[in-house]
């Protein structure tokens, strides 16, 4: 198998926001944080990290930031998605011009494209990019899903060194780590479905719920044949409370409730109403009663 960039946990970071502007400070204490509990890597500028409203310049600082920060100490994972595959290379090259140790890029969105569209587009950003990438199927954001015969082929790819799989249907993900079993790192990108990924002989996960549970959750991969159904059943709580809007709103959400700095959200991100601001506030108070906060 290629060697991977990580295993166990990376968690896929929140950017915090402070009066409109990227919070430093709450950063680097996020990363801490992270580092401290003993989080595997960390990916700057997904999803997760509002990447389609950070702007160039604030791009090129959250990178320069989080290799300064990191200092090597675990891998750097940027965001560098993108439909347009000439400027998927640009951020791919920007990523390894900073120091990042890799790049997760997502399948192109709204204009999509086809299986040769597809391999053509990663085989273009490995050769011209030369950074080790991660793959990132998540179909219900992008319309485009990598079938496991695909994903087989791409894992071929010379910088292709793993895949972070966020299609939650079970035969498919089950059928995608068997195609990949010993070519390339699959990592759970769903976490409700982690449990059931890490039992299949996934290498690890891409998590969201590892901003607010690092060490737990990072305990998941070396003990999860040890959790009980009923311990299940808590962090099942926690994941759907965080995807009960669109991610990142809850998290940010929880962030807020937690009274952490860095929870503001950019347009078209919005707070949850009411109602789902009591759930999150009621889970949140669950996970400290359990000691899974402390």
């Amino acid at each position: 198998m290629k060697e991977p960039l990580f295993l166990n946990t990376a968690t896929a970071l929140y950017t915090p926001i402070t009066d409109g502007k990227i919070d430093y400070d709450a950063f680097s204490e996020l990363v801490e944080n992270q580092i401290a509990a003993g989080i595997s890597a960390l990916v700057f500028l997904g999803t997760t990290g509002e990447s389609p409203t950070v702007t160039q310049k604030e791009r090129k600082e959250i990178t320069g930031f989080a290799v300064e920060t990191v200092n090597k100490r675990i891998p750097v994972i940027i965001g560098c998605g993108s439909n347009c595959t000439e400027k998927a290379i640009a951020l791919v090259k920007s990523a390894k011009s900073a120091g990042a140790d890799g790049a997760l890029v997502v399948t192109p969105y709204y204009n999509k494209c086809n299986e040769r569209g597809l391999i053509a587009h990663y085989e273009k950003i490995s050769k011209e990019g030369n950074l080790p990438i991660i793959l990132y199927n998540v179909p219900k954001r992008t319309g485009v899903n990598i079938a496991p015969e695909t994903a087989e082929k791409l894992s071929a790819i010379k910088n292709v060194v793993g895949l972070k799989e966020a299609n939650d249907d079970k035969k498919h993900y089950l059928s995608t780590l068997v195609k990949l079993r010993g070519k390339i790192a699959v990592y759970c990108g769903s976490d409700g479905e982690v449990f059931d990924f890490l039992n299949a002989g996934a290498s690890g996960s891409v998590s969201v719920a590892s901003n607010i549970i690092p060490a737990k959750f990072s305990d998941i991969y070396y003990n999860f044949k040890k959790y009980s159904e009923s311990d299940e059943k808590k962090f099942q709580e926690l994941f759907s409370a965080l995807f009960c809007d669109v991610n990142p709103i809850p998290l940010k959400t929880f962030v807020r409730l937690s009274g952490k700095k860095g929870y503001e959200l950019r347009l078209p991100l919005f707070p949850p109403d009411e109602k789902k601001t009591e759930y999150i506030s009621e889970v949140l108070y669950k996970l400290k009663a359990w000691r899974y906060i402390c």
